[in-house]
């Protein structure tokens, strides 16, 4: 008969000992009324964005989903503690980098099943349209032939990325 002390998960203490640290640091943020802890909320989401790539990595069933959604709120909680100690007035710029998660959430899908270049070309493509809009939006209009060659250098790369895993 196993021992109980060995067939219990470490995960309810982790989780216990998290938000008692968090708690205790939201109240000596309120006794003291400093108003800065509520800035790092962010991190709170970067955790919870680590454990679904965690969950991805170390589970059996490998989800494409769990690390495409850990890198995702793992980059916009970059993001928004960016935005939380500069200013979120600065998102009227920095939108397009939604749209580059989202390749960066299908870039790493590729990095992990390289058996779909798809991911890859997907990936790629996101990241272009990020970069288009942001320079054509935020640098100057006249950039928009960007566009152009950011797509073919995808699409080259993604060939190059087919030829390599043969």
């Amino acid at each position: 008969m196993p021992n109980s002390r060995e067939s219990r998960s470490p995960v309810p203490t982790r989780l216990a000992v998290l938000l008692l640290v968090v708690g205790a640091l939201f109240a000596l943020d309120a006794s003291l009324n400093l108003s800065v802890v509520y800035k790092f909320w962010p991190v709170l989401v970067a955790t919870m964005a680590v454990g679904l790539m965690g969950i991805f990595l170390k589970g059996n069933a490998r989800l494409p989903m769990f690390l495409a959604a850990g890198v995702y709120l793992l980059c916009f909680s970059g993001l928004a503690l960016f935005c939380n100690f500069t200013s979120w007035t600065a998102m009227a710029d920095l939108w397009p980098l939604f749209i580059a998660f989202l390749g960066a959430a299908f870039v790493a899908l590729f990095c992990f099943q390289r058996s779909r270049p798809v991911c890859l070309l997907a990936g790629l493509l996101l990241v272009s349209v990020s970069v288009v809009f942001f320079l054509t939006l935020n640098v100057s209009g006249r950039l928009w032939w960007t566009s152009f060659l950011l797509a073919g250098l995808s699409i080259l790369v993604t060939e190059a990325a087919k030829w390599g895993s043969r």
